[in-house]
């Protein structure tokens, strides 16, 4: 395990403390049902950093549970971690959807932007609870795969939901109800191939965008441009790590490259790995085996890029020799950023 108590980065100097799974925790009571979140966390009297991990499947199938293995990579990166559950888009009766739905996941379902309400309150929900938990209420960073990516970096660029307020969505229908005096601002954000502009994806009447938003893009500009991450970026954006295939035919690479561009241009921290000869999801079959692919062999041509807000030592932290993995050590390093940095919650 890697010693980050003081901020250090020597292998071996403590022993992995084990980590307690809190299940099926309810972090909020919807009309459409409760919804819960599942937390890894060290067992340890230190307080560590807390990712919250957002779950894909097209905004429509899938649940908290499909996600890597949690319980090894809190006690490798030394924090806790919470995957979280959020409503999934509805599917109407006579529409057949994109990707077949489980008639057993019984997740509630809602139109947006209750998914990213109900990310945001789980943030909070986790954030108020920290000293129970004995994590750092400080150092909160969001990670989300292809919708769930989609998720996490709008739960990055928007501090919390209130901010979607105006013409399009009322602030009554947007005020925080979980937590309403924590705040919902996260430090970092990890994404893997995100959708972030729902306005450069196709578009059809039955398809996943008009299932998230309650009709097409066509006919729901506004609703289409608060929901994409690239519309909210800032110079006071968190940290980004983007990581996606350029052989990705589900979601194409250049939605990375897009939000990336936009984070850029204000000198935000961002930075972003193009993988070669990698799909969906690496290739694997679902979220719980997607970083044994990348755990399987070195990338010797993968692209690296970073803004020059990331920090001079980018370099040194990532070597561009082609040979340094690009799985779990890259989110650790990443995550060094919030440790012990005493981050505004």
């Amino acid at each position: 395990m890697v010693d980050h108590a003081d901020g250090g980065d020597t292998d071996g100097d403590i022993e992995a403390e084990a980590v307690v799974t809190h299940a099926d925790l309810t972090y909020a009571e919807r009309d459409a049902g409760e919804m819960k979140l599942d937390l890894y966390s060290p067992d340890t009297e230190r307080a560590v950093p807390l990712v919250v991990y957002v779950h894909g499947g097209g905004w429509v199938v899938e649940t908290r549970k499909n996600t890597p293995d949690f319980e090894r990579f809190a006690a490798e990166w030394d924090c806790a971690i919470a995957s979280v559950s959020y409503r999934l888009a509805e599917v109407p009766e006579h529409v057949e959807p994109p990707l077949s739905v489980d008639p057993a996941n019984e997740t509630p379902r809602g139109v947006f932007p209750d998914q990213i309400v109900d990310v945001k309150a789980a943030i909070r929900w986790l954030r108020a609870h920290a000293d129970e938990f004995g994590y750092d209420a400080s150092a909160v960073a969001v990670w989300g795969a292809s919708a769930g990516g989609h998720l996490a970096a709008l739960a990055g660029v928007v501090d919390d939901i209130e901010d979607l307020a105006g013409d399009t969505y009322s602030t009554q229908a947007l005020e925080p109800v979980v937590a309403p005096e924590t705040s919902g601002r996260v430090q970092a954000v990890i994404t893997w191939y995100p959708i972030t502009d729902l306005r450069s994806l196709p578009d059809a009447e039955d398809g996943i965008t008009s299932l998230l938003l309650d009709g097409s893009v066509a006919e729901h500009p506004d609703r289409a441009r608060l929901a994409s991450p690239v519309t909210h970026v800032t110079a006071d954006s968190p940290p980004f790590l983007l990581v996606h295939g350029r052989a990705d035919d589900v979601v194409p690479v250049e939605q990375s490259q897009a939000l990336f561009d936009e984070l850029a241009a204000p000198d935000a921290e961002a930075a972003f790995y193009e993988l070669p000869d990698l799909g969906h999801v690496w290739g694997a079959d679902s979220e719980r085996t997607a970083m044994d692919i990348l755990e399987s062999e070195p990338r010797p041509d993968f692209r690296f890029t970073a803004t020059p807000g990331f920090g001079e030592t980018a370099a040194a932290e990532q070597p561009l020799d082609g040979q340094r993995p690009v799985g779990p050590e890259i989110i650790d390093a990443f995550l060094d950023r919030i440790r012990s940095s005493g981050s505004n919650s």
